[in-house]
């Protein structure tokens, strides 16, 4: 899921205009040994915007990891975009951004979160309230072209603050459609050798064969929440993905996107089909990353006072995190 469009202020100690970023000092933490990353997809983590607003706030939900999203801007003829504001941020270039997701990253470590960084397509105009503009199938050639600049920048941000899991574009099937998805995933992957945490291909659809080869983590994107039923899409979109995974040596998977996109309307049928979906790999899967959606989003569920805090205050029981 991408985000709804620019939001709520930053809180203090977060620059609102990231073209004065003054880089934290990246020293002093590394990459926990963690068998299990149970977290929240925060987007850029600012308050009003997300039920969470900090790391104290997830981890009393009894997470250790959060979810972060960089946006990439697009324009119309597919070209990368600055300046661009998004989140309660204006990023006046590429660096600028990098500067602000790099801090944000250190904040989160620094707090002993791991963190999952993902890379989000975002046309550079989305208005507040907005549903984010889809990316033109003529101009995914242009975009990732110039999106290569950008994957080397990112992954050397990424291994610059021990970032532990990075998927270089969030769902890249969904913006790109699967032949090109395929085909970016794979030339960017040299981009990435410096990187040292483990690389995620974060898969939407299942409709057609993905090329997971040479990544460390197959990202299942489950959010049917309560539209989903028994032997519909995610019952086969889960099997299909992970035997993806097997014939491509993909060593791990895991939940990278999981819950609801909009309110349930009948919360036991989404208890009920989130249960089901996070039991089907539970004996296998290495992480559990739940959407918290964004205040803005249409008819938003997000996961902190409501029954979605229930069900994963559940699973951290189960595994022992609370």
């Amino acid at each position: 899921m991408g985000p709804s469009g620019p939001s709520a202020p930053s809180q203090s100690g977060r620059s609102s205009s990231s073209d004065s970023c003054i880089p934290e000092d990246p020293s002093g933490f590394g990459r926990p040994e963690r068998d299990f990353l149970l977290g929240i997809k925060a987007f850029q983590l600012q308050p009003g915007n997300q039920s969470v607003s900090s790391a104290a706030d997830i981890k009393a939900l009894g997470m250790n990891t959060v979810s972060l999203s960089f946006q990439i801007p697009f324009d119309e003829g597919g070209h990368v975009r600055y300046p661009f504001s998004s989140f309660g941020t204006s990023h006046l270039t590429l660096q600028s951004s990098l500067c602000h997701i790099g801090n944000l990253v250190h904040e989160m470590k620094t707090a002993d979160l791991s963190v999952y960084l993902s890379g989000e397509p975002i046309y550079y105009a989305t208005k507040p309230g907005q549903p984010p503009a889809p990316l033109n199938e003529n101009v995914v050639a242009t975009y990732t072209q110039e999106l290569l600049e950008v994957m080397t920048a990112l992954a050397v941000t990424a291994e610059t603050f021990k970032v532990d899991w990075f998927a270089p574009i969030s769902e890249p099937d969904k913006y790109f459609g699967a032949n090109s998805a395929n085909k970016f995933m794979q030339d960017i992957r040299p981009l990435m050798r410096d990187f040292g945490g483990k690389l995620v291909w974060q898969v939407q659809s299942a409709d057609q064969r993905i090329d997971l080869r040479g990544y460390d983590i197959a990202g299942l994107a489950v959010l049917g929440c309560d539209t989903d039923g028994v032997g519909a899409m995610f019952d086969t979109y889960i099997p299909k993905v992970v035997a993806w995974a097997e014939a491509d040596a993909v060593p791990e998977i895991a939940h990278v996107e999981f819950g609801c996109i909009g309110r349930a309307l009948d919360v036991a049928t989404a208890k009920a089909n989130l249960t089901r979906w996070y039991s089907a790999t539970s004996a296998f899967a290495t992480g559990l990353i739940v959407l918290d959606e964004p205040a803005n989003a249409p008819n938003s569920q997000q996961v902190v006072g409501t029954w979605l805090e229930d069900w994963v205050s559940g699973i951290a029981e189960e595994i022992g995190f609370k």
